[in-house]
């Protein structure tokens, strides 16, 4: 879990905090603290930490587009409670050159019948302190793609999925099968370039879904122009690059900036090609400057374009003769000789972006943060995508900086193309259990 306001690209543990080296004699190394509450330096051996994380809504919205309203499995769309999901987690520190990690997500449909499902979402090894300033990853990972793809429900800010990051990505984010190195560019201030190459992963809800244009996507359910293919059929379905160069700079204490570009690009699931390109900026301030708690305000923006090509695929049947025997030479039977060919549907671009401001202040040994989000995603009139506005102000209490329990209040407006309006009320509860988890 990530500490919040936190001045760092990704969390890391601090062994011995609060422990003092004996006055007469040298100072030894002293074992992690153990906190059985947020689940802090429990460990088998040193070696392997555990984690669980759930996460559920309660609330009421006056839509009733289904699956449409939300952009992610995740996220609320009817109402009463959503059971969002559980994470059985699990780090392993081998040594200063070895992690690896591994996460069973499960949680329950948000659409009747409210089946229960569940993946295991990621499952990776990492070598790092290689020479050169390289870091290796391998198995199945979240792409590391801006700001959010890389991040689990539990760490969300929000209690739903951005719009450009469901549209774009996947309703459950960008998995890849595949391998990953990571470069420490040598500059002044923190600089990493991250090339993946592997097998976008497309859960099996997707993929009853891609091609069936006849269905018309989610989004064209409601008076939309009829599509003449699937939206879903634009996201990556086999073969997948991409590349992140990101950079995080200390103005001073007190100021940092954060900021890069990603690109990714690989077949689609309609068997054609999409690319994906996105920016990402993030400026923090915190009052205790890189000393934990006090106050902090945090703004944050992600713009994504992706310009897509999509095909279909035609019959063509042609009939010959063919000789039923020596016995039956004059007896000729017609059959269908079945082939395909491909014809292009045209090529399509569409954008999106999300931008975010979050301030927090300290309750004693809680957290009190307050947020406002603003979101757009163009709309794609042929694959039944629709243009969209959302707007959503929320405030968060954290149990404490370790996010170990919290409850979110959440307001969304919607605005479609076709200038109807939706308005939804979310309550979020979450609890988090457990160390710092290999990234």
């Amino acid at each position: 879990m990530a500490a919040c306001g936190s001045f760092s690209l990704a969390r890391a543990g601090v062994a011995g905090a609060g422990a003092k080296a004996p006055v007469d004699g040298p100072a030894v190394a002293a074992a992690p603290a153990v906190d059985w509450w947020t689940g802090e330096g429990v460990s088998l051996g040193n070696v392997l930490f555990p984690h669980f994380h759930f996460n559920a809504v309660y609330g009421g919205t006056t839509s009733e587009r289904g699956h449409e309203l939300g952009a992610g499995h995740h996220d609320p769309v009817e109402d009463g409670w959503t059971g969002q999901g559980f994470e059985l987690g699990l780090s392993a520190r081998v040594s200063e050159y070895f992690e690896a990690y591994g996460t069973y997500h499960g949680y329950w449909e948000n659409e009747d019948p409210n089946d229960y499902d569940g993946v295991f979402e990621e499952w990776f090894g990492k070598f790092k302190n290689l020479p050169g300033g390289l870091e290796l990853r391998g198995g199945r990972y979240l792409n590391r793609f801006g700001f959010h793809n890389s991040t689990h429900l539990h760490s969300w800010d929000w209690v739903d999925n951005f719009l450009a990051n469901g549209r774009f990505l996947g309703d459950d984010g960008q998995y890849s099968i595949g391998g990953e190195v990571t470069w420490t560019v040598p500059t002044p201030w923190t600089s990493l370039f991250t090339v993946s190459v592997g097998e976008a992963q497309m859960e099996a809800h997707e993929e009853e879904e891609v091609g069936a244009a006849e269905d018309h996507g989610h989004e064209a359910e409601h008076g939309h122009e009829e599509a003449a293919f699937h939206g879903e059929d634009a996201l990556f379905a086999d073969v997948l690059t991409s590349a992140q160069w990101t950079h995080l700079w200390n103005w001073n204490d007190f100021h940092q900036f954060r900021g890069g570009a990603s690109g990714a690009w690989g077949d689609n699931a309609a068997g054609s090609s999409t690319q994906l390109y996105g920016v990402h900026f993030q400026y923090e301030w915190r009052q205790n400057g890189l000393e934990a708690g006090g106050a902090y305000l945090r703004w944050r923006t992600e713009v994504l374009l992706r310009d897509f090509e999509l095909t279909a695929h035609e019959d063509e049947h042609s009939e010959h003769e063919e000789e039923q025997g020596e016995h039956e030479e004059d007896h000729a039977d017609h059959e269908d000789d079945h082939s395909e060919h491909e014809v292009s549907l045209g090529t399509f671009d569409d954008w999106g972006f999300y931008t975010s401001l979050t301030y927090g202040h300290p309750l004693g040994s809680a957290v009190m943060e307050a947020s406002l989000r603003q979101e757009y995603v163009s709309g794609v009139a042929a694959a039944g995508l629709s243009e969209r506005w959302r707007l959503s102000p929320g405030v968060t209490w954290f149990a404490n900086s370790q996010r170990t329990f919290f409850i979110r209040g959440q307001y969304n407006h919607d605005r479609f193309e076709d200038s109807s309006s939706e308005d939804s009320v979310w309550i979020g509860f979450g609890f988090n259990w457990g160390g710092p988890e290999v990234r």
